[in-house]
């Protein structure tokens, strides 16, 4: 069975270094604890036997080695491509998209649990730890814990889940500085688009798609020509976005776009797939068009062999780090262009956490799960600057799976550090 414990940590270390979310305005009594019990156990009692024993039949079907018809993903059939038609939503992430337009994902957008993760591992060849990790914050932040179903994209429009406790569920549109952030290397900054993250930035991906000569028959978008990508767009941001907040290293997911073979058991991106998958068609020459919501599987794709797992999520990450240090910085402008200003983790954490020992042993995970679940309480109404005694409940439910981490005490997050950023919040 998936190790749920390291599905949970990576959860966090996948969208966060911290988490935005509300402040509690009201009193903290007013907040009852056998209500929140409600809220949450859910999310750990609903996924059932059966359920798990899916999840685990998906981990063994996973290829270690490459076979041609084993790796192929099918588009044809009830996977041909479609493009979303009206009623249905597609969102900021192009690789949930895909699997909407083939099927893959319910065509409306809206999807669950088994068939989420299922998704992600059958075609994009994530691990079943990540693939589970992903789909459980979606759940959590922007989808519906009771019916463990998220939207990729708009709001699916449901009624609030528990008057009081509950927000309604959001869709990943909605759900700027907790699942997507500023500095995207395809997206808008939500300040720049006024609120649009969901449509590609047609400069952004041209500068991306020209790094390499599209008349070059061996170019390959690998990380190095990402992590190119992201330093470029992180320092636009910093120029062009007086309200740039960076909480969080995204798009650590075009890994997975890359096309196996026998030739390149590594992986490869051209400028074909690319397009493909982006939604684009075009050409330097006479220019890319891009058209939304239509990002396709390419013809004769074929996943990766060994899954992508939390491990790799983390060895990309901090090889992005160390390509462009202020990747892995939290912080913004601060209502100006060109003022970019970092968080100390130390002041951040009351001492805990800082810049020279976050790499050490296991405080990275540990410091991403304190942080994210912090943001995991937004969808209770705001009710979580009182970060500790809330998170006490989950502990006390996942006690003795994260014993092992020996995590150091994080109780309280001093959130006042980023009231100085006006993109904030």
């Amino acid at each position: 069975m998936v190790n749920f414990a390291k599905a949970l940590l990576g959860a966090c270390a996948l969208v966060s270094t911290t988490s935005a979310f509300p402040a509690f305005d009201g009193e903290w009594e007013k907040f009852y604890f056998e209500n929140f019990d409600k809220a949450i156990d859910p999310i750990l009692k609903r996924i059932d036997q059966e359920s798990w024993n899916k999840i685990a039949a998906i981990e063994k079907r996973q290829q270690a080695t490459f076979n041609e018809d084993a790796q192929r993903v099918d588009v044809s059939g009830e996977h041909e491509y479609r493009p979303p038609t009206e009623g249905q939503t597609r969102g900021p992430c192009p690789g949930l998209n895909i699997l909407s337009n083939h099927g893959y994902f319910d065509r409306s957008g809206n999807t669950n649990l088994i068939e989420s993760i299922d998704a992600l591992t059958n075609v994009l060849g994530m691990g079943t730890d990540t693939a589970l990790a992903l789909v459980a914050y979606s759940i959590a932040i922007i989808g519906d814990p009771i019916a463990l179903t998220w939207s990729i994209g708009a709001s699916p429009g449901k009624e609030v889940l528990l008057p009081g406790v509950l927000s309604p569920p959001g869709g990943i549109d909605q759900s700027h500085n907790s699942y997507e952030s500023d500095a995207s290397i395809t997206r808008s900054d939500s300040y720049l688009s006024n609120g649009d993250v969901w449509s590609s930035n047609t400069t952004r991906f041209e500068h991306l798609y020209n790094l390499l000569d599209d008349n070059d028959p061996n170019a390959n978008f690998n990380l190095d020509v990402i992590n190119k990508q992201r330093a470029w767009t992180h320092d636009e941001s910093v120029y062009h976005n007086p309200n740039f907040f960076m909480r969080h290293l995204q798009d650590w997911s075009l890994h997975l776009l890359h096309t196996i073979s026998a030739e390149h058991p590594e992986g490869y991106l051209d400028h074909y797939n690319l397009k493909t998958f982006f939604g684009y068609t075009g050409n330097s020459k006479d220019g890319l068009v891009y058209h939304y919501g239509q990002e396709r599987i390419p013809d004769n794709w074929y996943k990766r062999t060994d899954p992508y797992t939390l491990v790799d999520v983390v060895t990309d990450v901090l090889g992005n780090i160390a390509y462009h240090p202020q990747a892995g910085t939290v912080g913004g402008n601060l209502g100006e262009v060109n003022t970019f200003t970092g968080v100390d983790l130390g002041n951040l954490t009351g001492g805990v956490f800082n810049a020279a020992n976050l790499l050490e042993g296991n405080n990275l995970f540990c410091f991403a799960f304190a942080a994210g679940r912090a943001g995991l309480p937004s969808v209770l109404g705001g009710a979580a600057s009182i970060v500790g005694q809330a998170l006490g409940f989950l502990d006390e439910k996942l006690g003795p799976i994260l014993a092992g981490l020996s995590c150091p005490e994080l109780d309280q997050l001093n959130l006042d550090v980023f009231n100085q950023f006006p993109g904030y919040g």
